[in-house]
């Protein structure tokens, strides 16, 4: 599959704002409270999956049937857990997107570049998000150790770009919430 890589590098920056208050910084940080919640579904799925690769060592020792059938039970247990929280996160996108990206775009040119990056990237997890469904579903119909690494690396590269897309969008945007009022 052909997912964008997201490049760090050509992010813009939000301006300054003059006179941010301390209550309006602390309003825009409630966005990273939300993303903290995010981040720990992720960091479950990670601890299940260091698990499943731990098991597949164990499973070329035992009979070929067993293994396949705890790979099997393993790789849903996986797949449901990635499931609410891809889920989880494209609610979480679809509100940004529709209820504070539209307020935060009235600010000035600096921040709407901002904004207009996030809804790019914004675009990159989904597709992401897309890609992880089809490897687990493959791996579900074909439980192979190719199968499980491409859906590994996958599950890795989105978790990579969650983390760097929260930092940025917390980063850059904290000011901005508060000054403009919106409710997270």
């Amino acid at each position: 599959m052909s997912t964008p890589v997201l490049d760090e590098t050509t992010r813009p920056k939000a301006p300054k704002i003059d006179g941010i208050t301390d209550a309006q910084r602390r309003q825009g940080q409630q966005l990273a409270m939300i993303h903290r919640m995010h981040l720990q579904q992720i960091e479950q799925v990670e601890a299940i999956m260091a698990q499943i690769e731990a098991g597949n060592t164990k499973a070329h020792q035992v009979a070929e049937a067993v293994a396949g059938l705890e790979m099997i039970r393993n790789y849903r247990l996986f797949g449901n857990l990635c499931g609410q929280e891809c889920q989880l996160l494209t609610f979480h996108h679809t509100a940004e997107d529709r209820q504070i990206f539209p307020a935060l775009m009235q600010g000035s040119e600096g921040l709407r570049r901002v904004v207009e990056r996030l809804m790019y990237e914004h675009t990159i997890i989904h597709a992401l998000l897309e890609e992880l469904e089809t490897r687990a579903v493959a791996l579900l119909q074909s439980p192979e150790q190719d199968n499980f690494t491409a859906l590994s690396e996958t599950f890795r590269q989105l978790a990579a770009t969650v983390r760097s897309h929260f930092g940025y969008e917390e980063t850059e945007l904290e000011e901005a919430i508060g000054y403009h009022g919106i409710r997270v």
